[in-house]
Formats: C-alpha cells, sequence, structure tokens
C-alpha cells in the first residue's frame, strides 16, 4: 500500500510539473506565501489606530448598504474641530458631518475589503454585536487576518516580478526581503493600515509595468487606471504615484492614454459623488489640499530618512545596498527609465509626507509614511540584482574576496532590516516607546534621541529625564503641570483630575537626605465590577520590591511607603507594576483603548 500511495504521488507530481502547477517557481511562490502568511499571523502587536471602525463601515455597506455609522451604537460625543473636520469629541477616526457619524479616514480600504467582512460574518466574526454596538475586538481580528493575507499575496507578487527578470533562487531573497525586512511587515501586516490595500495595489502594477517592458507586452488601460484610481481611494498621497505614471504613461504608450483617462475620469466621478452626497463637497476633508503646509519641511524631509524613530534609511538600512548596486553597475543597469520613475515617485512621496506638520504620524512604528515606497524600493532591488549579475556574467569574477565580501555586506544590511521590522511587529515595547518615557506627540524632540531607538525599546533602557527635581516634604498634586514634572514613564494625559497609569510606571525624583523616609500616597484603582475586583501594585524602589498593595476599594485610599535607607540614591526610581491593567474598551467600561491600572493622585514626603 505504501509502495502505491509512493507510485500514485509521482505521477501526480510529474503530472502537475508537465501542466506547469508544479514548476519551481510555483512551488517557491506557495512557499512565500505559507511562511508570510504564518509569520505575520503569529506576530502579536496589531497596531489597529487610524483604521479603527474601517471594518464597521465595511458591515455598514453589507447591513444597510451605507456609510454612515449612525445605525450602531456608538457614544456621541460633543463635536471637536480638528482644524479641517469635526471629530467625535476625542474619538478621532469618527467624523460629525451633516448631523451624520462618518469614518474620516479614506474609505477605499472598507469598500475593497467588504467582502471579506461577509465571509467572517459566516464565521461568527464581525465588527459589530448582535445588540448593533461597535465591537473592537471583533475589529482587531478582521483587520489582523486580512492584513496579513494581502501581505502575504503582495510576498508572492514581489517575488512573480523578480522573477521576470532573475533566477528563482535571487526572486526568492528578494521577495522575502521585501516582505520581512520593511513596512511591510512591521506596519502593512499589522492592522489594515491605509497603505497596507495601497502597496498590494502597486505591487499589481509595478507588476504590470515591468512585464510590458520585459515582454514588450501592451499594457491595458482600463485596469491600470482602476488600479491607481482605488490606489488614490485607499490613501490620498497616492496621487504623486499616479500623476508620475501618467506622465509615464503620455511619454512612452501615448497611444494608451486616452482610455487610461478616460477609465480614471469616471473612477474620479463616481468619488465625487459618493463625496457630494455624504458631504455635500467634492472631496471628503482627509483629502484637502490644504492639510499639506511644508511649515516644517526640511526638518520633516530629514526625519523621514535619517531619524532614529521615523528614518527609512535607518528602519530599512537594506536600502543603502540597493543604492550601492545602482550605482556600483549602472553601466549594466537596463530598464532604466523604471529606475528613473521609481526615483521621482520616490522623491515626489517623500516631500509629500514631509509636508505634513505632524510628519512623524502619532502613535506608530518607524517610517510609516514611507509604506507606500516599498513597492518601487523592490523594483530598484530587482534592476540593481538584475545589473550585478550580468556585470559579473561579463566579468567571470567567479568568487573573489570582493564578490564575497560585497555579498556579505548585503546579507548583513538585509538581516539589520528583517530584525528591526520584526522587533516592531513582535514586542509590546516598542510600541509602549510612543508613550514611554512621555507621549511623543507632547515631546516630539524624542524622536531624534538615540539613546533608545523605537525598535531597541525594550533592549536598551528607558533614558532618564535630563533635569530631575529634588522631592521636597509636603504634598504634590500629580495631576498638574508641576506635579508632572516628576512623572516618568507609563502615565496617560491628566483628564478631568484622573491620571492612569497602564501596567508599569514610575516617578523619579531627587533625595540630598538619604535617610529612611515616609512617603504616603493618594490612590484610586481602576475597577470595572463583575470584570475586575481587584488591582494588585507591587511598588519597587530603584529595582528593589518594597511592597504590594492590594486595591479592591473604587474610592481613594491613602498607603504609606517607606523607603529604606539602603536603597535610596541621589537619583530614585519608584516604579509601579500593575499586572491587571486593562483599558475600558476592552472591559466594556467606556472607549478609551489605553490600559489602566491605578490614578495616583498625590504623593507626600513626610519631614
Amino acid at each position: 500500500m505504501t509502495s502505491f500511495g509512493i507510485i500514485l504521488h509521482t505521477l501526480i507530481r510529474d503530472r502537475l510539473r508537465r501542466a506547469g502547477w508544479l514548476s519551481s517557481a510555483t512551488v517557491a511562490a506557495t512557499l512565500i506565501f505559507a511562511s508570510t502568511l504564518s509569520i505575520f499571523l503569529i506576530s502579536r502587536i496589531h497596531q489597529v489606530g487610524d483604521s479603527q471602525f474601517s471594518m464597521l463601515v465595511s458591515q455598514s455597506l453589507l447591513d444597510h448598504g451605507s456609510f454612515k455609522l449612525d445605525a450602531y451604537t456608538i457614544t456621541r460625543h460633543e463635536p471637536l474641530w480638528r482644524g479641517y473636520y469635526y471629530s467625535n469629541g476625542p474619538i478621532y477616526q469618527l467624523e460629525i458631518a451633516r448631523g451624520h457619524l462618518y469614518y474620516h479616514l479614506p474609505p477605499g480600504s472598507s469598500v475593497l475589503s467588504a467582502p471579506f467582512v461577509a465571509a467572517l460574518n459566516l464565521l461568527g466574526v464581525s465588527a459589530a454585536g448582535a445588540d448593533r454596538s461597535y465591537d473592537p475586538q471583533g475589529e482587531v481580528k478582521i483587520e489582523a487576518g486580512l492584513a496579513a493575507l494581502l501581505m502575504a499575496t503582495l510576498a508572492v507578487i514581489f517575488f512573480y516580478t523578480a522573477r521576470l527578470l532573475l533566477p528563482t533562487s535571487w526572486s526568492v531573497v528578494l521577495a522575502l526581503g521585501g516582505a520581512l525586512g520593511t513596512q511591510v511587515y512591521s506596519t502593512a501586516s499589522r492592522a489594515l493600515w491605509s497603505d497596507t490595500w495601497g502597496i498590494l495595489l502597486l505591487g499589481i502594477v509595478i507588476y504590470l509595468l515591468l512585464r510590458s517592458e520585459v515582454e514588450k507586452r501592451s499594457l491595458n488601460p482600463f485596469l491600470l487606471a482602476s488600479l491607481l484610481s482605488w490606489m488614490y481611494f485607499v490613501r490620498p498621497t497616492f496621487a504623486v504615484h499616479i500623476f508620475a505614471l501618467s506622465i509615464y504613461l503620455i511619454i512612452f504608450h501615448r497611444r494608451l492614454f486616452l482610455w487610461y483617462a478616460l477609465t480614471g475620469a469616471v473612477w474620479l466621478a463616481g468619488f465625487v459623488l459618493y463625496s457630494w452626497h455624504n458631504f455635500g463637497q467634492l472631496l471628503p476633508n482627509y483629502y484637502r489640499a490644504s492639510r499639506l503646509q511644508f511649515g516644517a519641511f526640511w526638518v520633516a524631509m530629514a526625519g523621514n530618512l535619517v531619524s532614529p524613530a521615523r528614518g527609512l534609511l535607518v528602519y530599512v538600512p537594506s536600502l543603502l545596498f540597493v543604492a550601492f548596486l545602482l550605482v556600483r553597475y549602472w553601466r549594466h543597469v537596463t530598464l532604466r527609465r523604471l529606475v528613473w520613475l521609481s526615483l521621482a515617485i520616490m522623491l515626489g512621496h517623500l516631500a509629500a509626507v514631509s509636508s505634513f506638520l505632524h510628519w512623524w504620524g502619532g502613535h506608530s512604528f518607524g517610517p510609516r509614511f514611507t509604506t507606500g515606497l516599498v513597492p518601487w524600493l523592490v523594483l530598484l532591488a530587482i534592476l540593481g540584482t538584475k545589473a550585478m549579475l550580468a556585470w559579473r556574467e561579463h566579468h567571470g569574477a567567479g568568487k573573489t574576496v570582493a564578490w564575497r565580501a560585497q555579498l556579505g555586506c548585503g546579507v548583513l544590511l538585509l538581516l539589520i532590516s528583517a530584525f528591526i521590522n520584526t522587533r516592531g511587529a513582535t514586542s509590546h515595547a516598542t510600541w509602549l516607546w510612543n508613550m514611554r518615557p512621555f507621549e511623543l506627540d507632547r515631546h516630539p524632540e524624542r524622536l531624534w534621541d538615540w539613546r533608545q531607538p523605537q525598535f531597541m525599546a525594550g533592549i536598551l533602557p528607558i533614558p532618564q529625564p535630563s533635569e530631575i527635581l529634588p522631592l521636597a516634604p509636603g504634598r504634590i498634586d500629580l495631576t498638574t503641570s508641576e506635579g508632572e514634572k516628576y512623572l516618568w514613564y507609563g502615565w496617560s494625559t491628566a483628564d478631568e483630575g484622573e491620571r492612569w497609569s497602564d501596567n508599569s510606571s514610575s516617578i523619579i525624583f531627587k533625595l540630598a537626605d538619604l535617610r529612611t523616609r515616609t512617603l504616603r500616597l493618594q490612590i484610586t484603582p481602576f475597577l470595572v465590577p463583575g470584570k475586575l475586583e481587584e488591582q494588585r501594585v507591587k511598588v519597587a524602589l530603584n529595582e528593589q520590591l518594597i511592597s504590594t498593595l492590594v486595591l479592591n476599594q473604587p474610592a481613594p485610599e491613602v498607603h504609606s511607603l517607606t523607603l529604606p535607607a539602603e536603597l535610596l540614591r541621589e537619583r530614585n526610581v519608584l516604579s509601579f507594576e500593575v499586572p491587571n491593567a486593562e483599558s475600558p474598551q476592552k472591559l466594556g467600561a467606556g472607549e478609551d483603548a489605553r490600559r489602566r491600572g491605578i490614578n495616583v493622585q498625590w504623593v507626600e514626603l513626610e519631614p
């Protein structure tokens, strides 16, 4: 029976191979898809920020055929003016327009994701509960699964794009490098950022362009215009790519341009009708050109390239090797017009994202705003590698020391890129970096602090403040701006007399007198009846445990801590570990997605 099975397996394998279904390229593509999908799914960090509520829009389209979210139970706050739109109070993802509630960010991802959402509904997963309440956990599940699926598909597209010019082995390396050593892994596969759908569509466009050049096949103007239009619908920054590609078509494919332009015009007309019907204006607020202000352009440009928190060259150092290949082997580079097209789009994209005053993109990982460049970077890597191999074939370099050293540098830079982006996808500390030691949007100087680059959070210690205040006898109100100076990491901003810790937080202070002292604190734990009845707080002084507090009363209580003389230093860190800290959103007690542990109202050092 075993022998018969082996013979049958061999016959089927040979038949598939002759039919072209089991070629080495097909096997490689299948393995790339399976491996990247598995990696994306098991990586535990899911950055659902801007994309929150996007799957609820997909659900609304399926259930009600509407982009409005009025049918769902979402707390209505006082409208908050944010410079170019009214948000639903603190929920910046939701826009209030003409009395209705909308998802503020681009609608394209929600439309494209609707079939996937419908399929998951059959399995009982939804962003809306049976009572029409918003289910954030269902949203995360949908986004995590779909983002992983889309980016694994993009890895396969990278592979087949490379196969147009390169052998299978090199194509595998470049496909995996593009998927695991870039923002594809650390950002686009973590949630449905608007770039997730965008770079998938762009990857298809680049494959079609390269295939047209290599195989001398005519481009389909209807398909190309449709892909580019939807890139714009999912993220307006792709307008830079569309503009450059349109010029490219006018120069090199002029006979196709009329049908291309007409198709794009039809799609744009449909988008204008959508905007006019819902918002009473030609384009949604998110698409306004007035958002481009150029007030910090050169600082932003430098930050998008070399900041230790957002620099593209820092987080994807393999790009340096790609640049080396193009310069070193320029004489052997074919299809140079695609190189110039890629470079022009990259420069235009960088200029566009550097025009935002908020150029670092808030709470995210690494160079999120340049995620849309990854498919072009992969194309340049393909063209550079092709030129390198052509040079070697022409010169017969063999396995010289210089050749090995060159490849070794390339492998090293690729491994560093993969390590950095793996940190963003798997380490919770890199996500908390946006809040620790200080909230990034309120302290943007942290974007330039090399003492702890974001990707090294959790490995390098959190840098202490340059100025530490002495703790004098008397009461210090930690909810005020003066009291905030004693807080180090792990605290929220003060809101109506409350300043909550997350699961790990600390107070930092100086002491000149190192005798045993007593510190009194007024603390309120975050409790939810029936779900979170108790908070256990481990208190440590300079990394030495001094007390464990059990807090089970919702009212403020005063606790006294002894600060032993043998543990005191000139600079002191009093840390609080709250393992049961959880967000109100997760426990159904509010909409705040931030973890809450304890609220320390004041501290008092006894004389």
